[in-house]
């Protein structure tokens, strides 16, 4: 789901009001999430979801707005799953978010927030982002722009700070830390770069065997 660059939009992020309390924050350690989320009326944990079909859950793995990076993580990173309820003072499991959160040396470094039973709407996106803006704010990434284009992990939101980044993705918002896509960029240009040495080398040795697989021509 891409907003509308309007200015209700705009107007909504410098909005002053706190988030909600159950809301996690970049940078929270395990111990704060589950201080946060896992309280008897608002979440729970919740195992991998598990299909009877490998194609469906192969096509609800590639939906995950990380799915393309993730192998590139750093060593060592852990993913956590919560469920969140949307429905105030009652746990409910249809309606409200599943959490994937990667923590990376003590702390996360993204969460990706999927809307379940409604629709991802405009105050709820945020509010989330309110939540982790700390004492900066957030702008609009122009979807056309060398910025976007540059992001690995993907950019429709960046904290003017240049801390986090977030993405809309349908029903999806993930919002990750910029340590965390410099080291997948690095990832990525280091696997270019041995690309593009291989395919030097494929092309010196068509060139060096041509003579002879084309003699007599």
């Amino acid at each position: 789901m891409r907003l509308p660059a309007s200015a209700p939009l705009v107007i909504a992020l410098l909005m002053l009001s706190a988030a909600p309390s159950s809301f996690a924050r970049i940078g929270d350690t395990q111990d704060d999430f589950d201080r946060r989320i896992l309280q008897p009326d608002i979440g729970k944990l919740t195992p991998k979801r598990k299909s009877s079909d490998p194609a469906n859950m192969e096509q609800l793995l590639r939906q995950q707005p990380f799915f393309s990076t993730r192998e590139h993580f750093p060593p060592g990173i852990r993913e956590r799953l919560y469920w969140k309820s949307a429905v105030p003072r009652m746990l409910s499991n249809e309606n409200g978010w599943r959490v994937h959160v990667f923590f990376h040396e003590t702390r996360s470094v993204l969460e990706a927030y999927l809307r379940v039973g409604d629709a991802l709407n405009e105050f709820e996106i945020q509010n989330i982002l309110r939540a982790n803006q700390g004492d900066s704010a957030w702008r609009e990434v122009d979807p056309e722009s060398e910025e976007a284009a540059a992001a690995p992990l993907g950019a429709s939101f960046a904290l003017a700070d240049g801390t986090l980044k977030a993405r809309i993705v349908g029903n999806w918002l993930m919002i990750y830390s910029s340590k965390l896509e410099d080291y997948v960029r690095e990832q990525l240009r280091v696997i270019q770069e041995k690309d593009a040495t291989q395919q030097a080398e494929r092309l010196r040795e068509q060139q060096l065997t041509a003579p002879e697989s084309t003699a007599g021509f």
